[in-house]
């Protein structure tokens, strides 16, 4: 059944066209009014069947169709003629004619278009259309008959992959690929037909397409046809939509290259930690892992930031790498830069993750054009802490997508963790090892120190008797308090705010020890500006604190930063204090003088005994029969030698 196909009716003063297009709304119907129209027609339009009248401007329709068989070979080419002439008809027959209609043996339009459906159905092969229908309608991809000159022969679209074709499909066949494709790809396309009948066998290639259903992309596989079409070589080109595989291969690919990323994040941190032993200052502890993340390949530029108190623009403590002068042209914007993510990554504690530059509100128009403008791609700056001390951030940035995933981040966050950590040790390592520091004494008068209040509402003394570190970045403040009552300090200090537990833990005649963990306190905040709290005495309504720092600490920077927090608090004091020197001899004779003599007896029978190992080689009643002592007086006197040893290790 002649449907949706089209016809090209080449005539002079007649109308038979402008009948039939009227009779047959179901078909295209073109009129062109002479050869050279018609030519031009076929050029830029796919045409079904062509019925043309003999009679033709400066030339007849025998001449046509012989200008037609040049490039169409197989193209339906009916003659019309209104003089049956035999002569005619020989030749029309002889030049390839589909069929011969004079205008005498047409009775209406349905004589005319019985006449271009069997000359369609005939060049179909006589198959019918309702097989190639049943073939099509089953077949899950797009084919093609394309000849060596990237002519459209035949097309093979069902009415489920329709939408896969570059063009409609009743406008592909007999045009050719650069008709339908731009020059790169139609030139792609007819390499891939040479390269098969060049090799005589399957060639496969893939490339993306826009098409009904968007951009799709394509597997191709073309095959020698293995007879020619009209004189030429012709190829059978099978097109599969493939791009739900590629998404496939596409996503498992991102994940493996994620996996290897994150696995080479995992080196460099392992390796920078084992390194980490072995800095002894802050400045050597940044500077390596700058150094040790460029290296990777995985960041072109990484440095450190100073802390949030100090802080104006970026302003680099060290770093390393480089991307065309973007470190330097950051800290050239200064305060204009705003609340960059290493400011937002000091004050909340939380990476700051920017995954794609070209899409960030964290960063101002102008900065994100500046890292455009380099290739910078993605960028985080995560937070150098320990416990509730910041001490900065390490800031990294890549030309690379893809470095900054969730497992990453994780990683890096706990790398900022350690760095943390080993930067705390170190300061703690040189106060230690120093032979002088710097010792700040400040005075404070805030109400939210709590001991304060106590000290000046029950009229005693505060002071601090110990500190230690635990989990969570927690404080456990030993403090000692002096003529008040147990009872009435525990209930102000439970109500309040700053403190979140609290107990008795000793008291005598004179006062009695409470242990408690603050969320707020002077000491604490000393302590996370970097500074060793010497000691700490509340007394009548004013706190006073003692702190050492190293030699080379910058000063400065732990005032603004106790400051800040206790603006009503007054530096009162700075000294640099020696340290004296003491040999391993001297500290052992230093506490044998603290023990008495039972006390050194009973604690070296213990010790040689056994009494200190697991499991255990002496028990307490064997080391008192050995002293010829009872097991409580055994006891006594350990305790007593322990306390003093004890005390000679922390508070000496």
């Amino acid at each position: 059944m002649l449907r949706n196909q089209t016809v090209l009716f080449v005539e002079h003063e007649t109308d038979f066209a402008q009948a039939f297009a009227r009779a047959c709304d179901d078909l295209t119907v073109y009129v062109e009014s002479s050869p050279s129209e018609c030519l031009a027609r076929l050029e830029t339009s796919a045409v079904d069947c062509i019925v043309s009248n003999y009679d033709l401007p400066k030339d007849d329709g025998l001449s046509l169709l012989e200008s037609v068989r040049d490039d169409y070979p197989n193209l339906p080419f009916v003659l019309f003629t209104g003089a049956g002439s035999e002569h005619v008809a020989s030749e029309a027959i002889s030049a390839g004619v589909s069929d011969y209609l004079p205008e005498t043996a047409v009775d209406g339009t349905d004589d005319l278009r019985t006449t271009i459906e069997n000359a369609i159905d005939n060049h179909l092969g006589g198959r019918g259309e309702s097989r190639i229908e049943a073939l099509t309608t089953a077949f899950p991809d797009v084919a093609f008959l394309l000849n060596d000159r990237g002519r459209y022969c035949e097309l093979l679209v069902g009415p489920n992959t329709e939408s896969l074709a570059a063009s409609s499909p009743t406008n592909l066949v007999g045009r050719r690929l650069h008709d339908v494709f731009p020059e790169e790809k139609a030139d792609r396309f007819l390499a891939q037909i040479h390269r098969t009948l060049d090799s005589g066998r399957i060639e496969t290639m893939e490339y993306p397409l826009t098409v009904e259903r968007g951009e799709r992309w394509f597997e191709a596989r073309t095959t020698p046809l293995g007879a020619n079409i009209n004189g030429r070589e012709a190829v059978v080109w099978v097109a599969r939509d493939v791009t739900d595989r590629r998404e496939r291969e596409h996503k498992l690919a991102q994940q493996h290259e994620e996996l290897e990323t994150l696995n080479q994040i995992h080196r460099v941190i392992q390796e920078v930690i084992h390194e980490l032993v072995h800095a002894a200052t802050r400045d050597d502890i940044e500077q390596l892992v700058c150094e040790r993340l460029v290296d990777s390949g995985l960041y072109e530029l990484a440095w450190t930031d100073e802390s949030e108190v100090s802080r104006k623009g970026v302003t680099p403590r060290t770093r390393a790498g480089g991307i065309d002068g973007y470190l330097d042209t950051l800290v050239d914007f200064g305060t204009a830069i705003g609340d960059d993510p290493a400011d937002i990554a000091m004050r909340t504690g939380e990476l700051q993750v920017i995954r794609d530059v070209s899409e960030t509100d964290k960063l101002p128009p102008a900065v994100c054009q500046e890292a455009l403008d380099r290739g910078v791609e993605s960028g985080i700056s995560i937070p150098i802490s320990y416990g509730n001390t910041v001490y900065g951030t390490l800031s990294l940035v890549s030309t690379r997508s893809g470095v900054l995933g969730k497992r990453a981040q994780a990683a890096l966050e706990t790398l900022g963790d350690t760095i943390g950590f080993a930067i705390n040790a170190a300061k703690n390592k040189k106060i230690l090892l120093s032979d002088s520091a710097v010792e700040l004494e400040f005075q404070v008068a805030d109400p939210r120190e709590v001991f304060l209040i106590v000290s000046r509402e029950l009229d005693c003394r505060c002071y601090l008797h110990g500190l230690v570190p635990a989990s969570d970045g927690k404080l456990l403040h030993y403090v000692r308090i002096d003529d008040a009552s147990p009872k009435r300090v525990e209930e102000m200090i439970s109500d309040a705010e700053q403190v979140e537990e609290c107990r008795l833990i000793d008291s005598d005649d004179a006062g009695f020890v409470l242990e408690t963990i603050m969320a707020e306190s002077t000491v604490k905040k000393l302590v996370e500006a970097g500074a060793a709290v010497q000691s700490a005495i509340a007394d009548s309504g004013e706190v006073t604190l003692v702190a050492e720092v190293p030699h080379d600490t910058d000063v400065r920077q732990v005032v603004d930063t106790f400051q800040s927090a206790y603006p009503d608090s007054q530096l009162v004091g700075k000294r640099t204090v020696g340290r004296g020197t003491q040999t391993a001899r001297e500290f052992r004779q230093s506490l044998t003088e603290r023990l008495t003599d039972r006390q050194e007896t009973a604690l070296r029978t213990a010790y040689f005994a056994g009494y200190y190992d697991w499991p255990r080689g002496s028990t307490a009643e064997e080391v008192a029969g050995s002293l010829d002592i009872t097991s409580p007086t055994l006891h006594y006197h350990l305790r007593k030698a322990q306390n003093e040893l004890l005390s000679a290790f922390i508070d000496g």
